[in-house]
């Protein structure tokens, strides 16, 4: 009889109180080891309105769960396991409630081999956050986190590979941690899930003004020997591999990764430019077109231990190690002409570039639980040591219309020295409840980060010594710190309100000293030693939220960052080979100040759930690119960095998971936002959007499609503006072995139509300049279990891919 009381009944007059909301926490357990039991399926019914189901919750990796606004009453609790004998559970909720453990005992008659299917759900939209499992995505398998993170809703990815929140830069975070990896170092293999948060707590940097964008990776908590092989092979030289093992026995655990990622993409580049008068005459054109023979090559190496002496403490050490190479092989034609668009001359530069990268990274992990729930005490520690080559040798030869050498031609440059990094950063939080609905958290933070240095040479007629060129060039030693404090305070309020307010000090610097001549300095301090910024160093936030019904939550959150100037910003030496255009950084750069407020809503039917945000962002002091004329030669741009005065935008985005049937899925978004560009002479607005959809449906047959399709509309920028962008991929993946291998096809691009295109336009010159960093390919990918199939690892992959419920009246 299924009947089991772990709550006191309280007098039957009780029944006449309030009916006001509580919560009830609880966790799931096997009756015979006590281990907690992940993924189990936990629904609640309200006994008192027919046996009505109401929630149902998968409990998390700790087997815990919790049911929200629950109103004063008996309810049931029923919980479901593959492989153990379902319980049910009847309480009379008065109060907030945390349940005695629920013991599932062993179902012996469960067959040894299982093959279920079921659908995953694809996001969980929350609030505060918005999770996507990318864990059996095949549009990007074999890729990296850039290629994944491609289709993600409300991320975007510009011309240097970063990725983009609400047209602003996110911070990256690697298992709720900072990394000094880019993406394009990242496998994609190895991601689980994706975590955006656009406007992070106090609790997060304050330099993740941009939002953060974390990286879950896959973790396998069974027990045993576990592992996993993963190749691709496509076109343009691209292939990939990666082997993961696990083990896991007892208190300890061990895994390693290898991931190789190598391609070698065929680009093509163009500028083509209008050159102007006072009058606004045409005075010149000049054409350039550049093939380029991208070859990157990235091997990565991930090595964990953790070590549990007891219940309540874990510690962990992970070594990773990441080297390659990042060669842009390039080969320009570039022609000039008068204003009749005469020939007047003509010429090439070939880019021999030789640039490798190595990072070294050591982590240690410490979490400590304490016996009182929710209480929590964690420490990190995190060194990484990187080395980037910057290397190339450039040949230009410039000829008269006629064939014959111009003055100075061919000319010879040479790039040498390199970025030499050392990062550490130290981590404490602590977590203290109150009660059930109230707790304090805080924490402490340092980082520093050191140094890097280029150099650049000229050479002329093919003889002679290399000359430096200290317009262009930097040897500085560059110390960057950042201690921090916060605090903040969370609690459930009267009437269903949740408040969350929280305060991050951080007192931050940038202190540069250049070894050329003559010696200078640059940076910048937080607060400054005469103590007047101080107010600079104050980063609050702030979030109310509250549950209407059982289908839809509101909230509203603000909060202050900063934006600091990334190193290539405030680095000097010459960052691109094009003839005409150059971009070098400015140290004389300060940081930006970014003020965020949002609306959200999220809001459930059945299944299917929409989450809605309208914000409003204010930058301060705001970097940006800005163009000049070289004083030395008028027909060349020269693009730096500079503090404008404000960069204000907002706009109402929209996410929604929809599923259609058991095996159709689709996740649209769409941000449709305003924003306006002002200096202290200029002020520029637009209205712009940016779409995506994700596209999922499983075939009977084992088989799986998946299409990612994008369109980025027309956006500005301080001296003209940026075309849009759309893009298509397509994948398609057949299973086997029960599901646990699968060989995959995959199209990049079928339509090779993602180009990112820039538009000076200024009264001296308008320019068209079109840049690429990726392009069509095909792509095969095969991926094989090493692990024995056993019923223990059935059951929590079946009840992995169960989703959420939510049901109501």
């Amino acid at each position: 009889m299924k009947k089991i009381f772990n709550c006191l009944l309280l007098l039957i007059a009780v029944r006449g109180m309030a009916q006001s909301p509580y919560n009830i926490r609880g966790k799931v357990v096997d009756a015979i080891s006590g281990e907690p039991l992940p993924f189990a399926t936990v629904l609640l019914f309200q006994t008192h309105d027919a046996d009505t189901l109401r929630l149902g919750k998968n409990t998390d990796e700790n087997g815990a769960f919790e049911f929200q606004h629950i109103s004063a009453g008996t309810v049931k609790i029923s919980v479901s396991l593959l492989g153990y004998k379902s319980q049910d559970t009847f309480c009379f909720i008065h109060e907030n409630t945390l349940l005695n453990a629920l013991k599932l005992t062993s179902d012996t008659k469960i067959l040894k081999e299982v093959s279920v299917k079921a659908q995953k759900s694809a996001a969980k939209l929350n609030l505060d956050k918005q999770v996507f499992n990318v864990g059996d995505g095949i549009t990007f398998s074999g890729g990296t986190a850039e290629n994944l993170l491609r289709s993600i809703p409300t991320v975007s990815i510009d011309e240097n590979g970063n990725a983009v929140l609400r047209n602003s830069t996110a911070t990256i975070y690697v298992n709720g941690k900072p990394t000094p990896l880019s993406l394009a170092q990242i496998p994609a293999n190895q991601i689980e899930s994706v975590e955006v948060i656009s406007n992070p707590s106090a609790k997060y940097e304050a330099a993740a003004a941009g939002g953060i964008v974390n990286l879950i990776l896959k973790k396998n908590r069974s027990k045993g020997f576990n592992g996993l092989i993963n190749g691709g092979i496509g076109n343009n030289n691209r292939y990939d591999g990666m082997l993961n093992i696990e083990w896991r026995s007892g208190k300890w655990g061990f895994s390693s990764m290898y991931n190789l990622n190598a391609t070698k993409n065929p680009l093509n580049n163009y500028n083509y430019r209008k050159n102007f008068d006072q009058t606004g005459s045409i005075t010149s054109f000049y054409d350039q077109n550049t093939q380029i023979k991208l070859n990157n090559n990235f091997q990565n190496i991930r090595l964990s231990a953790d070590y549990s002496p007891n219940k309540r403490n874990v510690i962990a050490l992970t070594g990773a190690f990441v080297s390659g190479q990042y060669n842009s092989i390039t080969a320009q034609e570039f022609k000039y002409f008068d204003s009749a668009h005469l020939l007047s001359s003509y010429g090439a530069r070939n880019t021999t570039p030789q640039n490798k990268l190595q990072n070294d990274g050591l982590e240690l992990d410490w979490t400590h639980t304490y016996s009182r729930k929710g209480k929590k005490l964690s420490f990190l520690s995190a060194y990484n040591h990187n080395r980037v080559s910057n290397a190339a040798d450039w040949r230009t030869v410039s000829l008269n219309s006629d064939g014959t050498n111009q003055p100075n031609s061919p000319e010879n440059d040479k790039i040498t020295g390199s970025s030499i990094g050392n990062q550490i950063v130290t981590q404490l939080d602590f977590v203290q409840p109150v009660n059930d609905s109230t707790k304090w958290e805080m924490g402490l933070r340092s980082l520093t980060y050191i140094r890097n240095q280029q150099y650049f040479f000229n050479q002329q007629l093919d003889a002679g010594p290399f000359m430096l060129q200290p317009d262009y060039s930097q040897n500085a030693r560059i110390t960057e710190t950042v201690n921090a404090a916060y605090m903040l305070y969370s609690t459930q309020l009267r009437h269903g309100f949740n408040l969350e307010v929280g305060l991050r000090i951080e007192q931050s610097s940038l202190e540069g000293k250049s070894r050329m001549l003559p010696p200078s300095t640059f940076g910048y301090y937080y607060p400054a030693p005469t103590g007047k910024n101080w107010i600079k160093s104050l980063f609050p936030s702030f979030s109310l939220s509250k549950k209407l019904n059982d289908n839809t939550e509101i909230g509203l959150d603000g909060s202050r960052k900063i934006e600091r100037p990334g190193w290539r910003q405030i680095f000097i030496g010459i960052q691109a080979n094009d003839k005409q255009n150059i971009t070098i950084g400015n140290p004389a750069l300060q940081p930006e100040f970014v003020n965020t407020v949002e609306l959200n809503l999220t809001k459930t039917f059945g299944k299917n759930k929409w989450f809605s945000s309208l914000y409003y962002i204010y930058e301060d002091n705001t970097i940006k690119p800005f163009t000049t004329i070289s004083p030395t030669d008028s027909t060349v741009l020269i693009t730096s960095f500079i503090n404008a005065k404000v960069d204000i935008h907002g706009g109402w985005q929209n996410i929604a998971t929809i599923y259609l049937g058991n095996s159709f899925t689709l996740v649209p978004n769409v941000d449709l936002y305003y924003y306006t560009l002002q200096t202290d002479s200029t002020s520029k607005s637009l209205w712009t959007s940016r779409t995506k959809l994700n596209l999922i449906y499983k075939f009977k047959s084992n088989f799986e499609v998946q299409l990612t399709g994008n369109y980025n509309f027309k956006t500005l920028s301080l001296q003209g503006y940026r075309g849009a962008e759309a893009g298509l991929d397509f994948a398609i993946r057949r299973s086997f072995w029960n599901n646990r291998g699968n060989i995959a096809f995959m199209m990049n691009d079928i339509f090779d139509s993602r180009r990112q295109i820039s538009i000076y336009n200024q009264p001296n010159a308008y320019q068209e300049s079109m840049t690429r960093r990726e392009v069509r390919f095909y792509k095969i990918s095969v991926q094989l279990p090493l692990n024995r199939h056993v019923t223990s690892n059935l059951k929590k992959k079946v009840n992995d891919t169960r989703p959420d419920v939510d049901f109501s009246n």
